[in-house]
């Protein structure tokens, strides 16, 4: 285990004395007594850096987190900027001995894991990781592949989620592959209703970025929560875990059009390159075409020729329609019935205006299949089935794009056939969030059942889009798959996960009454009452007999079935009955 004190240089520079007194206490009163009732060994200290060698990494990793947690309990009172917070990497494998010291690439990658790691948190390596799956209660978050100094291959990486650390981004600034986010552009055009076309710019941009391979794409829903925000852009680039930026602004002026880009490091904040077209509104596709090729061409200019050619072909779309489903979109991620009939509207004008059009055909499955999951739907069956042809139209249409189809048979309960839809896509495009969210919706049911891929594929849609507002559901599909397995802890970690889901801002009401379900089964009757209130808060008609006529779709039966186990017992506790 590597332990290093987050920011050592600058405190002490403040109050070298108190700092050096503070950390010992520290180690007299809280470390070293944890290393010591584990069996560990402290190999050496040098200043605020720590090697210790446990017997095996299940030890390790339990010390690693009790510290952690140890830590922020004692620090608790002091100000933000003056705790002290260590970052924590733990590795296994052979060593070489050399008197009282420890050598090798075991150690070296474990101090990679320490920088890799989050204030306040840890990193594991992909062998511990298989060594301690099962045994801790933490949930752990794949962050992939990591190329890190001085070590040739790149470190498969997991990090532990411990509570009250703010590590919700995965640490990617040091992936194989180059990491970008398009932030939204500026409207600069005198009518403030033309900002959906700078929205449906940036979207088309990051859309196409995504299908390259070599690139890691944030989504869409995350790089918008900043709009408007002012938010500093090395800063937005550390909360997402990118190495590049763009900005952008556009200004329509009747039939013209002028749009600006420009490519930042985030690191430096230096620029890279900037641009300016100056175009007509009917040159739109031709634009967006071009942004993409300059943004790839100045971060990946060893892409080949083919592949650029082949990821940006796409479909032409007649303007008008391209407007309507962009005013559409940004609804999609709102859940509220009255916006969803809106969006409804917009799309279905969209597809009389052109009938063959993939962009309002994905929509409205989306559409069609989120408010049948959310149990806001006017006609489960047909609105299904309606998702379904229209998904098949799809993938008939343009087989890139298996997103959609996967998501309808997903919610069809059709599992196997959108596994194969959800592999489709991601073979063509691993950037799409979306994918690994669809797949891990079709792992939730037997026989395809398997929580802890649920888990890692949840956690890959969560780092392709860390603030994404549909994370909620990363929460609650996750919990759903441990509620319908046979793990012995499945209740625990099911109820963390609806937990988690329900303190999102955009939480929804199935999640509160699972949540409520696992409670009052287990007798905590105030924490049940609790979570059957703020489900009656989330959809104020809420009932007994809607939420049977609302739950038992495929996502859902495993929570069904704990509800109807205490029906009664939530009744009590204040859902109505009728």
């Amino acid at each position: 285990m590597a332990a290093d004190l987050v920011g050592y240089s600058k405190v002490m520079a403040s109050d070298e004395d108190g700092v050096i007194s503070r950390l010992k206490d520290v180690r007299a009163e809280l470390i070293d007594p944890a290393i010591a009732n584990a069996g560990g060994r402290i190999v050496k200290t040098m200043g605020d850096e720590l090697l210790i060698e446990f017997s095996s990494p299940t030890a390790a990793l339990k010390r690693a987190i009790e510290m952690q947690n140890s830590m922020q309990i004692r620090e608790a009172e002091r100000n933000a900027a003056d705790r002290f917070r260590f970052r924590v990497g733990v590795n296994t494998g052979e060593v070489v001995i050399d008197g009282q010291d420890v050598l090798g690439d075991c150690v070296n990658i474990a101090a990679r894991l320490e920088s890799i790691a989050p204030p306040g948190g840890v990193c594991i390596s992909k062998q511990v990781y298989q060594h301690v799956a099962g045994q801790i209660a933490e949930p752990m978050t794949p962050l992939g592949p990591q190329k890190v100094k001085n070590i040739p291959d790149p470190i498969d990486v997991w990090r532990v989620e411990i509570s009250g650390v703010n590590a919700t981004v995965a640490q990617i600034s040091n992936r194989v592959r180059s990491s970008i986010a398009v932030l939204p552009f500026d409207n600069m055009s005198q009518d403030d209703d033309q900002q959906f076309l700078a929205n449906g710019i940036v979207e088309d941009v990051i859309t196409e970025l995504s299908r390259f391979r070599s690139l890691f794409v944030i989504a869409r829903n995350s790089t918008f929560s900043y709009k408007g925000t002012g938010t500093d852009i090395r800063q937005i680039a550390k909360e997402l875990g990118v190495q590049y930026v763009v900005q952008g602004s556009v200004r329509r002026a009747g039939a013209k059009l002028r749009v600006t880009a420009k490519l930042i490091e985030a690191e430096n904040g230096s620029q890279i390159w900037a641009e300016r077209w100056d175009r007509t509104i009917e040159d739109l596709f031709d634009l967006q075409d071009e942004l993409t090729t300059a943004i790839v061409g100045a971060i990946e200019p060893e892409l080949g020729a083919h592949e650029r050619s082949q990821t940006l072909s796409k479909p032409v779309e007649s303007l008008t329609s391209w407007e309507l489903c962009q005013r559409a979109h940004d609804w999609q991620s709102r859940i509220d019935a009255v916006k969803f009939d809106e969006c409804e509207a917009l799309i279905r004008r969209a597809s009389e205006i052109e009938p063959d059009s993939i962009r309002a055909g994905i929509l409205l499955v989306r559409l069609l299949t989120t408010r049948v999951l959310i149990g806001i739907g006017r006609d489960r069956e047909a609105e299904l089935a309606e998702s379904l042809k229209m998904a098949q139209r799809n993938v008939e249409l343009d087989d890139r794009d298996d997103r959609a189809f996967s998501m309808a048979l997903a919610a069809a309960g059709r599992n196997e056939e959108g596994l194969a839809a959800a592999e489709r896509g991601l073979a063509l495009n691993s950037n799409d969030g979306g994918l690994y969210y669809t797949r891990g919706c079709c792992r939730v049911q037997p026989p395809f059942l398997h929580p802890e891929k649920v888990e890692s594929d949840m956690a890959m849609a969560e780092k392709l889009s860390p603030r994404d507002p549909i994370r909620v559901h990363y929460y609650g599909i996750t919990a759903m798959a441990w509620l319908a397995s046979s793990a012995p802890d499945r209740e625990e970690r099911a109820l963390r996960g609806l937990e988690a889901a329900s303190r999102e801002a955009n939480a929804i009401w199935p999640y509160a009454i699972g949540a409520a379900a696992i409670h009052a089964s287990n007798g905590n009757r105030e924490s049940a009452r609790d979570y059957v209130s703020a489900a009656l808060r989330q959809k104020t008609d809420l009932t007994l007999s809607s939420l049977a006529e609302a739950l038992p779709v495929p996502v859902w039966i495993a929570a069904w079935a704990r509800v109807s186990h205490v029906s009664g017992l939530l009744v009590e506790l204040g859902l109505p009955s009728e």
